[in-house]
Formats: C-alpha cells, sequence, structure tokens
C-alpha cells in the first residue's frame, strides 16, 4: 500500500493546516470529539474514492460521529481495562497470593489490549462507511476482511504502534514536546485511516469493492 502520495498531499499548505487543528484538540476532553470525528469525515471521504482531506465544515456533524468513534473505542477496550482494573485492585492488598494474581491480570491485560486492538482498525472503517455504529460490531464480517489482507493489515498494524509510541515518547521534549506529541500522534492516526480506509475497500465485505 503506497502511502506517499498521501503523505505528500498531506504535507501541501492547502491541507497541513487541517490535521494541525486536529492533533491540537486531540488530548481536550469532549473538544476531542472533533478531532475523532474529522478522521471518520476523512475515511468516508477516502472509502467514496475522494481525493485529498476533507474541509471542517459541518462541524457538529464532526463532532457527533467523533462521539460515535468514541464510543466504540469504549467498547473495544472495555475487557481490557476492566482485567486491568482488577489486577490493579488486587496488587494494591500487598500480599504475595493478591500481588501475584494481579500481576497475572495486568499481563493478560496487556494481551487483551493488543488483541482487541487489531481489530479496531477495520471496526473503525467498518462504522465510517456508513457512519453505521452497529458496522464496527460485526467481527465476523471484519475477521473475514482482515483475513482476506492480513500481511498488509499486520505490517500497517506493527508501524502504526511503533510510531505512535515514538510521538508519545516526544511529550518529554521540555516547552512545546506535549503540543507536538499531540500533532504528530494524530498525524499517525491520520495516515493510518488512509491505510486501512485502502486496504478495507480492497476486501470482500466493503460495499466500494461490491460496487466495482
Amino acid at each position: 500500500m503506497d502511502i506517499v502520495p498521501f503523505i505528500l498531499l498531506t504535507a501541501n499548505s492547502r491541507f497541513v493546516m487541517r490535521w494541525v487543528w486536529g492533533g491540537l484538540v486531540l488530548l481536550i476532553p469532549v473538544l476531542n470529539f472533533l478531532s475523532l470525528g474529522y478522521l471518520t469525515k476523512t475515511s468516508n471521504l477516502l472509502m467514496i474514492g475522494g481525493i485529498g482531506l476533507p474541509t471542517w465544515e459541518e462541524r457538529s456533524e464532526i463532532w457527533r460521529d467523533g462521539a460515535k468513534l468514541f464510543y466504540i473505542f469504549v467498547l473495544y477496550e472495555a475487557l481490557p481495562s476492566f482485567l486491568f482494573s482488577c489486577g490493579f485492585f488486587l496488587a494494591s492488598f500487598g500480599n504475595f497470593i493478591t500481588a501475584f494474581l494481579g500481576g497475572l491480570l495486568k499481563w493478560a491485560a496487556a494481551l487483551t489490549f493488543v488483541g482487541c486492538s487489531f481489530f479496531l482498525p477495520f471496526g473503525m472503517c467498518a462504522f465510517a462507511e456508513n457512519r453505521d455504529v452497529r458496522g464496527a460490531f460485526e467481527f465476523e464480517k471484519i475477521a473475514v476482511a482482515v483475513k482476506e489482507v492480513l500481511a498488509h493489515y499486520i505490517l500497517g498494524f506493527a508501524i502504526t504502534a511503533v510510531c505512535l509510541y515514538v510521538t508519545y515518547k516526544l511529550h518529554r521534549i521540555p516547552f512545546l514536546g506535549f503540543i507536538l506529541s499531540s500533532v504528530l500522534t494524530y498525524y499517525v492516526f491520520l495516515v493510518a485511516a488512509y491505510y486501512f480506509t485502502q486496504l478495507f475497500r480492497k476486501t470482500s465485505v466493503s460495499a466500494a469493492k461490491t460496487g466495482e
């Protein structure tokens, strides 16, 4: 999947501020629904064969889509969050048995987090295609789509995870590190949205593929 043209396009002065604004509000509660909604709008535009990045017009609709996408994120990560909370609770008692069980639950939470997050990119694409939350939870279709493009999917998921880790670490830079980390983290999300949307369009479960 060639993403170089998309990166060059989004670096153009015509589009760069569109994703910079999204990155600036990414970590601000409630306002960050705009950032998430813009990812949905971008994916939806790409799904129908659009070029470039969408505008920030219809911000109320973008915000609503972002709230829905946040809801999807929460449900996808509900199990690992529950396991981690239980592990932290048990570890807080301080005795050997509960600390051991708490440690096991934390490891289980980490593994579950990776497993649940693995299907999240196509879950977002399934939602963005028709802006229907139910599409993100049609796990059988999502699994079929992942299986059809498994090698490219794993590669994209791994590279995205590494890039997010690097951009997260940028917050340690004095003064502007927090802002730089937020903006570049959002840009990684944007490029990932492009990559996985184009990948999703190639699968048999996509309406775009069916239309072709």
